[in-house]
């Protein structure tokens, strides 16, 4: 006799979701040529939660030998319906 569960809809596996945020790079760089420390601030939108892009961006920074990456830290906020996404660069693929 067949079994009824062959019939049955299998479940969907769930793929992590990525979400898009804003997100907040703050990054303190020494200079060889300068004795005063340097900030610098970005503010793009990235997928949470492997942040590929602020990965990247502080790789990029390593890469120069006169700069010195200090320390960095980065915050980020979820985009929403509500967001204002005025001054961010938005590109559709």
């Amino acid at each position: 006799m067949l079994e009824m569960n062959w019939f049955k809809k299998k479940e969907k596996k769930t793929v992590n979701p990525i979400d898009f945020v804003i997100t907040n790079l703050d990054v303190a760089l020494r200079s060889d040529y300068s004795s005063l420390g340097h900030f610098v601030s970005l503010i793009f939108i990235d997928e949470k939660p492997s942040f590929p892009r602020v990965k990247r961006t502080i790789d990029q920074l390593q890469v120069n030998r006169d700069i010195h990456i200090v320390d960095y830290h980065y915050t980020y906020n979820e985009i929403t319906k509500d967001t204002n996404l005025h001054g961010l660069e938005i590109t559709k693929h």
